[in-house]
């Protein structure tokens, strides 16, 4: 595994620290011993100031949040496929896509897109409340990864401008337990960089108690089983997506989930957005074969009614 970097250097948060050019196998290691990893500069300046200059105007529109956990002085926007074609090329980073392989496919046929947004910490934002994304779903903790989150750097993120608040270790704890305040810590990472986590890691957004903002984008992708939290075909209808490159239009839904998952009159979702005739087929042949390399889940029925 890539050694961490400034193990001692209190601007770095505990846990690997990884360059970009990072293997996505050291990087998968982390998150099985660690619940997540940070890879410092993985998006270049050129995309990353593409990026900012694309949501700019969103941002400068959109008000400011009106509940606890989406914060009352930050502002956030969604559907950044639709908005931003910088956020489009982040969201099939290679390291990104290599780290789903190895974390979702053991689980799924196919993974995609779970959910898209731009979080901007405002001066004098309070914590988030500290939460496991996977908390959506009806499931007892710890569980397989039904999640991978990306959370992008946008601009620095430090201790005092509210980088994420993590909990090493927490994607192993039992359901219901809570950490203690000695347990979190802040993620510490230059803009361009990224953080790595799945559904069953504890973190929140931080406080912001700096002069300026602290921008992220986070992209999280699923198990293609699972509902996605954001509606990818309503925010990105099949006029929109008709647009994108055929790699992103697959990841965000427009492509089967498993045999028989998600398919459209036509067959294939790719069918209808090449205005092709299709060929009714519910899978192909090599999803059946991923599927029966997947160790089918045991849900017990008796169990849950005993832990409700």
């Amino acid at each position: 595994m890539n050694r961490p970097t400034g193990r001692n250097d209190p601007t770095v948060a505990p846990g690997p620290v990884f360059a970009r050019d990072a293997a996505a196998a050291d990087v998968v290691a982390s998150l099985e011993e660690h619940g997540y990893a940070l890879v410092h500069r993985l998006a270049d300046p050129a995309t990353l100031a593409r990026l900012n200059d694309e949501l700019d105007p969103y941002l400068a529109a959109v008000p400011l949040g009106r509940t606890d956990f989406a914060g009352h002085r930050t502002k956030r926007i969604n559907n950044l496929i639709a908005k931003s074609p910088a956020a489009g090329e982040l969201a099939l980073n290679p390291l990104v896509m290599s780290v789903c392989d190895r974390v979702l496919l053991p689980y799924c046929v196919r993974y995609h897109l779970h959910v898209t947004t731009i979080i901007e910490l405002q001066p004098g934002e309070r914590s988030q409340g500290l939460h496991r994304d996977g908390g959506i779903y009806p499931v007892r903790f710890p569980s397989i990864p039904m999640t991978l989150a990306t959370i992008w750097a946008c601009t620095d993120f430090t201790a005092e401008n509210g980088g994420t608040n993590l909990v090493p270790g927490s994607h192993r704890w039992e359901h219901g337990r809570e950490p203690r305040e000695d347990e979190i810590v802040p993620s510490v990472m230059p803009a361009g960089s990224v953080l790595i986590y799945t559904s069953n890691f504890i973190h929140g957004s931080g406080p912001n108690s700096s002069n300026g903002t602290r921008r992220g984008m986070a992209l999280h992708y699923n198990l293609g089983w699972l509902r996605q939290e954001e509606n990818q075909y309503l925010s990105v209808p099949p006029d929109v997506a008709r647009g994108l490159p055929e790699p992103l239009q697959r990841l965000i839904g427009y492509d089967f989930g498993g045999p028989y998952l998600g398919f459209v009159e036509k067959g294939n979702p790719q069918a209808l957005l090449q205005d092709e005739a299709g060929d009714m087929a519910r899978a192909r042949p090599e999803d059946y074969e991923r599927a029966q390399r997947i160790v089918p889940l045991v849900i017990a029925p008796d169990a849950a009614r005993r832990n409700a």
